[in-house]
């Protein structure tokens, strides 16, 4: 179950398991696609957040893509402070 795709930007998606898809950019990891019993795709970012739910597999994985192309904000105010006293 190592099907790798290679795809534009030098982003590396690996099929882990069946229906788990892990990116990758310069071994950095970008986020993961599951796919529901229902065949649908929800994607999720590297903190594991979800995305979206997609019906295509390249839909899903473009989401995270973009994702990680765009600072997202810390979920949790603790974020914040740590280390802060």
């Amino acid at each position: 179950m190592n099907d790798l795709h290679q795809h534009p930007a030098g982003v590396l998606w690996a099929c882990v398991e069946d229906g788990f898809h892990v990116g990758s950019r310069d071994g950095e990891f970008l986020g993961y696609v599951d796919r529901q019993p229902d065949g649908h795709y929800f994607a999720f970012n590297a903190r594991a957040q979800h995305l979206g739910e997609f019906s295509a597999l390249h839909d899903a994985t473009t989401a995270v893509l973009a994702a990680s192309e765009s600072p997202a904000p810390l979920s949790g105010a603790n974020e914040d402070a740590i280390g802060v006293s």
